[in-house]
């Protein structure tokens, strides 16, 4: 019998082809592909879904991304019966609220933005942020009179993440990354659109000791990705993702599927496994619709992914597809991906992306 692995992420399509040369059989719950991610609020169709693997299967293990956060009433079924890859489901809830991790974020040398202090402004701009969220959904400038969100201030300037992966010994630095929103989305300002692989000029190599003493201090385990900005030398942490997250993609094509191994745990593959960074620069965009439409694919193109079937039905405010390309400089990059998000516009019509 083999083994067998349960997707949960926003879009599992890659996933299940990467597991698939490690012949794993994969059994995928999402968002935007299978469209069966609101089955995740129903307990008993998870456990009949998990009897129904395991009978076919000597074991299955769970390997999640962006979606199960707020479906906390199923991480124990889901711990009792999987054998869950990368952190405990638990953490998920612990880090909803980063407020409670200021402490921790002290002692690592990094702050949060209950810290920053402009003294330009007269009076602070403020967000309000789901407890449970990923992707940037829900995040609103207008004030949210709910149990379910809290306040936070507002950073200026660029968003950036580091990307790394790391076991119970060691820690390996993947690399740092620009995110990019959408330029026009007023309903979710802060949805997550893209990334491009970024080198910082402060202190890179003591920002990424600071990260180092924070995965151990959260006893991070396989791929983790953390948001902050960069202010006057000041890491502000604006969010923990101890999952796997889009960015996934570009650093396990780089080392030729070895993170998803170590993730897994698979063929003994170990952190120090890893070779050294690539030469090229990596990014990629999502394209989110701007109105319902039935997708048919006018142009195909190998820097292509998660492309929907012909006829598939696109809902507005939804991804159609994702483009992801490299380059030798970040400029030649940015200029890449402008060049083809502007070819795009010929045939589809989604939201603008600030690159």
């Amino acid at each position: 019998m083999t083994k067998a692995v349960i997707l949960i992420n926003s879009d599992t399509s890659y996933l299940e082809q990467k597991l698939s040369v490690l012949n794993y059989t994969t059994y995928a719950i999402d968002q935007f592909r299978h469209k069966n991610i609101h089955k995740l609020k129903n307990v008993e169709f998870i456990d009949k879904f998990l009897d129904d693997v395991l009978s076919k299967h000597d074991n299955a293990y769970l390997v999640y991304g962006s979606g199960l956060e707020g479906n906390n009433n199923i991480y124990e079924l889901l711990t009792e019966k999987l054998e869950v890859k990368g952190n405990k489901l638990n953490i998920l809830s612990d880090f909803g609220d980063l407020r409670k991790l200021k402490s921790v974020f002290h002692a690592a040398g990094l702050k949060t933005p209950v810290d920053f202090i402009d003294n330009k402004l007269s009076k602070n701009k403020f967000i309000w942020k789901p407890f449970e969220s990923s992707g940037g959904y829900g995040i609103s400038y207008e004030q949210k009179n709910s149990l379910n969100y809290y306040k936070q201030k507002y950073l200026p300037g660029d968003t950036f993440s580091i990307s790394f992966v790391c076991d119970d010994y060691d820690f390996k630095f993947l690399g740092f990354n620009k995110l990019l929103l959408l330029k026009d989305n007023l309903e979710n300002p802060f949805i997550h659109a893209g990334a491009i692989m970024t080198q910082l000029t402060n202190n890179p190599k003591n920002i990424i000791q600071s990260f180092v003493k924070l995965a151990k201090k959260l006893s991070l385990k396989g791929y983790n990705n953390i948001d902050f900005k960069l202010i006057e030398n000041n890491v502000y942490i604006l969010d923990i993702n101890p999952r796997i997250t889009s960015t996934f993609k570009i650093y396990n094509d780089i080392y030729d599927n070895n993170l998803l191994q170590i993730h897994m745990n698979h063929n003994n593959i170990s952190v120090n496994d890893l070779g050294s960074s690539p030469a090229n620069i990596y990014g990629f965009v999502h394209l989110f619709a701007k109105d319902n439409f039935l997708f048919e694919q006018h142009i195909y193109d190998d820097s292509f992914t998660c492309i929907p079937q012909n006829g598939e039905y696109i809902k507005k405010g939804d991804p159609i597809f994702s483009v992801y390309l490299r380059a030798l400089t970040n400029i030649d990059l940015v200029s890449k991906l402008e060049e083809k998000i502007s070819n795009l516009r010929n045939y589809y019509n989604f939201y603008d992306i600030v690159i």
